[in-house]
């Protein structure tokens, strides 16, 4: 009797797993899978999808679909989520809670298209929902973006170049994807993204309106919460309902007017209206750059005066922003406004820093270290450039594909990374000494002779490799050869900034404060300066004087330190007063009060 009654639940379970199994299947032929209105093809190891119908549809067609590839990115993401967390399991349960916590707030603001949406994901998908949602919102509650876009017309047309430039998500530059969305009733949009993950940083409507996100660091005032400010739904997701409802920058306009966010610059760039603009999004309010000379671009400062100034603390104009800002503007300015495309293409995929063919730190230059997605979007032919990599993605191979057609072709070829070798030594020195001190906390005397004696084994750029060595013989204390190297990298880069700040740091690390501060005078006369790199090396010229007067009592250092302390506070004057600097101004001023 028991074995009857066993074996009749066991045929109950059985038949209720049968009835909610998920049971979809697609269908593929020369290349090309299908599933409902939805296909989806590979070339070149990019995925191309379309999906059409209602949010739920669309979300099925993609979750059937794009199935193989989302559990690889999970693995993915779940990996990701380990190294911020540990795989302690307390760590990771109470890691999943805070997670669930944010992903509740996150939909609060949610339209219910797009929670729609990730319901069929989840339908056509080997995931759950919640794991669905988890890849889905995971990179805006980890990761802060930092990019580079702008917007090129001549009399043929209009095109709108940009790198998506996102550190701590290297990894999903291997899973990139095309995505066509065709929401029933609305304007059909491609979208530039990563597997699963239905936001919009970079992408174009079939209309010809193109849009992309650059994060604005402004912070917020002290009196204030960010959630005063972001009371609407995320800034990727209104990407897509702007392009899927707008072809014009007088609707994209209305939209913003009401709409309510913090961080962020939108470029955008219109073929019906042959022009483009730069939106700043800021507490709330929204201010319009319109398109000067044909042109108009950011980083990540903005360009009214309201937004760089008035919101825009000291330290945003720093080499970051300042450096690829200004190369922008001189390439634009130096290159034939004849062919939009390729003068585009030479933009996003420049890795020159001023009169270097490369940044040295890799850091600042538009092509850059953080640069995992690089493209074009030609907003009159209806047609987009791309490449997608792990770092410096616009020296990958880009390809071209036709939004109306599906046609893929390959419009320029991978090409070589300015001293590649040099860049290729580097990363095998860095991951050499990961792996060498990976559990140390701070590093032995020992250590830094280990460095001095293997450093020769990497072939690296001669002023890294200076630079490195200047580190090393700092810290076990030889003061000869810690200068020599600091004075090898200021002759091999003399207008590079960092150059000097390695020998201050040398000349203050044996209290030799004098030429510590005449190392940081030269770098000022000398050095490609912004008004951040102004800012930081009088604050910390002050601070020598300061010790120079604790060491050894002089008048002049007193005089010098109050000339420096109003030449700072001038300085800081047309920008926006962010707590910390009014912080480092109130330890100045208690600083030379000392010698009242």
């Amino acid at each position: 009797m028991k074995l009857k009654n066993l074996s009749i639940l066991t045929a109950l379970l059985l038949s209720s797993l049968l009835l909610f199994a998920k049971n979809y299947q697609y269908n593929e032929k020369n290349g090309i899978r299908t599933f409902h209105q939805g296909s989806m093809f590979v070339k070149e190891g990019v995925p191309f999808l379309s999906v059409k119908g209602d949010s739920y549809e669309m979300g099925l067609q993609y979750g059937v679909l794009m199935n193989d590839q989302i559990m690889k990115m999970q693995v993915k993401v779940d990996s990701i989520v380990e190294t911020y967390v540990g795989k302690f399991f307390l760590k990771k349960w109470i890691a999943n809670m805070v997670l669930k916590s944010k992903i509740k707030k996150i939909e609060k603001r949610m339209p219910i298209e797009f929670i729609q949406e990730l319901e069929g994901v989840a339908e056509g998908c080997d995931l759950n929902l919640g794991e669905v949602k988890m890849m889905a919102y995971f990179p805006q509650i980890f990761f802060e973006i930092s990019c580079t876009s702008f917007v090129l017309k001549n009399e043929n047309g209009i095109v709108h170049g940009r790198n998506l430039d996102w550190p701590g998500i290297e990894i999903f530059a291997k899973y990139p994807l095309i995505v066509n969305y065709h929401r029933k009733g609305k304007i059909p949009t491609t979208i530039l993204t990563f597997v699963n993950y239905p936001g919009a940083y970079t992408g174009m409507n079939h209309n010809g309106l193109s849009m992309s996100i650059n994060m604005n660091g402004c912070p917020i005032p002290e009196d204030k919460e960010e959630s005063d400010y972001v009371t609407d739904m995320p800034m990727p997701f209104e990407l897509r309902y702007v392009m899927e409802n707008a072809d014009e920058l007088s609707e994209v306009d209305e939209m913003f007017e009401n709409y309510s966010t913090h961080g962020w610059f939108i470029t955008v760039g219109s073929s019906k209206d042959q022009s483009g603009a730069m939106y700043e999004l800021t507490r709330g309010e929204c201010i319009k750059n319109k398109m000067q000379d044909n042109y108009v671009g950011v980083t990540n400062l903005a360009v009214s005066e309201k937004g760089r100034y008035e919101y825009s603390p000291i330290n945003m104009h720093g080499e970051s922003n300042i450096t690829r800002e200004d190369k922008l503007n001189e390439l634009n300015q130096n290159i034939s406004n004849d062919n939009l495309v390729d003068k585009a293409y030479q933009m996003v995929s420049s890795t020159a820093y001023y009169e270097l063919p490369h940044d040295t730190s890799w850091g600042c230059s538009i092509n850059n270290d953080i640069t995992v997605k690089s493209c074009i979007m030609d907003n009159s032919r209806q047609k987009i450039y791309f490449a997608y990599g792990e770092k410096l993605a616009g020296c990958n191979q880009f390809l071209s594909y036709d939004i109306k057609s599906e046609e893929v072709g390959i419009y320029k070829e991978k090409k070589e990374i300015p001293n590649e070798a040099y860049y290729n030594g580097r990363k095998a020195y860095r991951k050499w000494l990961k792996t060498l001190f990976t559990k140390k906390k701070q590093l032995e005397k020992e250590d830094y002779k280990k460095i001095i004696n293997q450093i020769d084994q990497f072939n690296l750029y001669p002023a890294y490799k200076s630079n490195e060595l200047r580190k090393c013989y700092a810290n076990i204390k030889n003061k000869e050869k810690a200068y020599e190297h600091a004075d090898k990298y200021i002759e091999l880069l003399p207008t590079y900034g960092s150059a000097y700040y390695g020998k201050y740091y040398a000349c203050k690390s044996f209290n030799d404060y004098e030429k510590a501060i005449e190392s940081l005078q030269i770098m000022l006369d000398k050095a490609h300066n912004t008004t951040a790199d102004f800012f930081y090396a009088k604050c910390d010229i002050l601070r020598l004087y300061d010790k120079m007067q604790t060491q050894s009592p002089n008048p002049e250092n007193i005089r010098q330190m109050k000339k420096l302390n109003q030449e700072i506070k001038e300085l800081c004057k047309p920008f926006y007063p962010a707590k910390w600097v009014k912080s480092e101004m109130e330890k100045i001023d208690a600083m030379i009060a000392k010698y009242q």
